[in-house]
C-alpha cells in the first residue's frame, strides 16, 4: 500500500515535470506571425523579389555589357609579341659573288620583341552591329515587361482565387452549421415522437455529406496559398492570409459597358514581334554590308637583335611603319546572296505572324469583353437566385416545423441556398479573372488594386 502511494506521488512529480517543460517550449516556440496581404501588397513584393523578375533583371544586364562590347570595338587594339629564334641551320643568300654561290646571313640566336596598333576606320558591319546590340537591348526590355505582365495577372488571379474560396468556405461552413441545426431539431422531434426515424436519418446524412467538401474546399485553400507564396518567392512555411472581399467589386460589374474601344499597341506579344523583325532587318542590312569595301589603320613598331651568343651584350634596332589597308569583297562564291535571300523569306515569315498574332489577340480581347458581359448579366440573376433560395429554406424550416413540409424538401432547399451562394462567388471571380486577362492583352501596365 504504501509502495502504491509512493508510485503514485512520483508519476505526479513526472507528469508536473513533463507539464512545465512543455508549457515552457510552448511559450519558446512562438508561432510566426501571419503575412497579411492586400493585392497592392502582394504585387509591390512580386514585383521585387519573384525570381521570374530578377531572372529578367539579369538578362537586361546581360544584354548591356553586349551593347558596350560592340561600342568598344570601335576603340584602337594593341597587341604585343615577344619572339626568341635559334636558327640551327641559318638562312642563306645566294650571289655568284661569293665562293660556292652563297652566304650564309643572320646569327645562331635572335630576339624580336613587337606591338601592333589597328584602327577600324570604315567598317558597316562594326556599325551594324551596334545597331543590333541597341534593339536586343529594346527586345530585351520587351520581355522583361512581358514578364511582369504575365506576373501581374498571375498573382491577381491567385489573389483573388484565394478570396473566392475563402468566401466559399463561408457559405459551406454556414450550410454545414444548418445542416447540423436542422438534424439536431429533428432528432428532439423524434425523441418526442414528432418526426419519423427516415427524417432522422436523412438529415444526419445530408449534414454528414457536407463534410468532405468543405474538407476539399480547405485543401483547395492551402494550395491556393500555396501557389501565390511560389509567385511571391515567399518560404512555404510563411503564415498568409489575404485580406478584401468580393462586394467591393460589385459596382465596377455594375457599371462595366460592353462597348469598350481597345487597341492593341501596348501588346507585348506584338511589340516583341515587331522587334524581332526590325533585328532581322538589321540582320539583312549587316549581310549586305558584307559586298561593302572595308578601311582600317595600323602601326607596326619591332625591336630586334641577333647575336651567335647567347647574350643580350649586342645593339638593338628598332623599326616602325604606318599605314592604312583596304579590304575589297570581289567574289566570294555567291554566299552571301543565298544569306540575303534566306534572310528576306524569314522576314515574309515574321510578318505573316505578325498578322495572325494581331487576329488571335483580336479574338483574346473580345472573348474576355463577352465573359465581362456575361458575368453582369449572371450577377443578377445569381444574386436573385441567392434572395430566393434563402427565402424558401426559411419556409421549408417553418412548414417541417408545424408538420406541412417534408425533410426532402427541407434539403432540397438548404442545398439550393448552398448552390446560389456559390455561384454568386464563382460569377464575381470570373468577372475579375476575364478583366485580368483584358489588361493583359492590352499590354497595360497597371499593377495597381482593380
Amino acid at each position: 500500500m504504501v509502495k502504491r502511494k509512493r508510485m503514485k506521488s512520483q508519476m505526479a512529480v513526472i507528469l508536473m515535470t513533463m507539464l512545465f517543460f512543455a508549457g515552457t517550449h510552448s511559450v519558446q516556440a512562438e508561432p510566426r506571425d501571419t503575412l497579411r496581404l492586400t493585392i497592392d501588397k502582394a504585387l509591390e513584393i512580386a514585383m521585387s523579389d519573384n525570381l521570374n523578375i530578377k531572372i529578367a533583371d539579369a538578362e537586361l544586364e546581360r544584354v548591356d555589357y553586349l551593347k558596350k562590347e560592340n561600342w568598344y570595338m570601335l576603340l584602337p587594339s594593341v597587341n604585343g609579341s615577344a619572339q626568341y629564334t635559334n636558327n640551327i641551320l641559318k638562312p642563306v643568300f645566294f650571289s655568284d659573288f661569293f665562293p660556292g654561290g652563297k652566304m650564309e646571313v643572320g646569327s645562331t640566336h635572335s630576339y624580336a620583341v613587337g606591338g601592333t596598333l589597328q584602327v577600324p576606320l570604315l567598317s558597316f558591319a562594326l556599325y551594324k552591329n551596334i545597331e543590333l546590340s541597341e534593339l536586343e537591348m529594346k527586345s530585351a526590355l520587351e520581355s522583361a515587361r512581358t514578364t511582369k505582365l504575365d506576373l501581374v495577372a498571375q498573382v491577381k488571379n491567385s489573389f483573388y482565387g484565394i478570396i473566392m474560396i475563402e468566401e466559399s468556405l463561408k457559405v459551406l461552413e454556414q450550410s454545414y452549421k444548418n445542416a447540423m441545426e436542422s438534424a439536431s431539431n429533428i432528432k428532439n422531434m423524434y425523441e418526442k415522437g414528432l418526426a419519423s426515424e427516415y427524417d432522422k436519418i436523412r438529415s444526419e446524412v445530408a449534414a454528414r455529406n457536407i463534410m468532405p467538401t468543405l474538407t476539399q474546399a480547405r485543401n483547395g485553400l492551402e494550395l491556393a496559398k500555396m501557389q501565390l507564396k511560389i509567385l511571391l518567392s515567399l518560404k512555404m512555411d510563411t503564415p498568409i492570409a489575404a485580406e478584401g472581399s468580393f462586394s467591393m467589386f460589385e459596382n465596377e460589374i455594375n457599371n462595366f459597358q460592353r462597348d469598350l474601344s481597345f487597341t492593341f499597341d501596348m501588346n507585348s506579344s506584338l511589340k516583341s514581334m515587331e522587334i524581332q523583325l526590325e533585328k532581322m532587318n538589321k540582320s539583312f542590312e549587316l549581310i549586305h554590308s558584307q559586298r561593302l569595301p572595308m578601311l582600317a589603320g595600323f602601326a607596326n613598331y619591332q625591336l630586334q637583335m641577333q647575336s651567335n651568343e647567347f647574350s643580350f651584350n649586342n645593339s638593338w634596332s628598332n623599326s616602325l611603319a604606318m599605314g592604312i589597308s583596304l579590304q575589297i569583297p570581289i567574289f566570294n562564291k555567291l554566299s552571301v546572296s543565298m544569306k540575303e535571300k534566306q534572310t528576306q523569306v524569314v522576314i515574309r515569315k515574321m510578318e505573316y505572324q505578325r498578322d495572325l498574332i494581331r487576329e488571335n489577340l483580336s479574338l483574346s480581347a473580345q472573348n474576355s469583353i463577352n465573359e465581362m458581359t456575361r458575368a453582369k448579366i449572371q450577377l443578377e440573376s445569381d444574386k436573385e437566385a441567392a434572395r430566393q433560395a434563402k427565402k424558401g429554406y426559411e419556409i421549408a424550416k417553418v412548414r417541417y416545423s408545424t408538420g406541412v413540409g417534408t425533410v426532402l424538401e427541407l434539403n432540397d432547399t438548404e442545398v439550393a441556398l448552398t448552390r446560389s451562394q456559390l455561384n454568386l462567388n464563382q460569377t464575381l471571380y470570373d468577372f475579375l479573372k476575364a478583366k485580368n486577362e483584358f489588361e493583359r492583352v492590352l499590354g497595360t501596365e497597371n499593377i495597381s488594386k482593380q
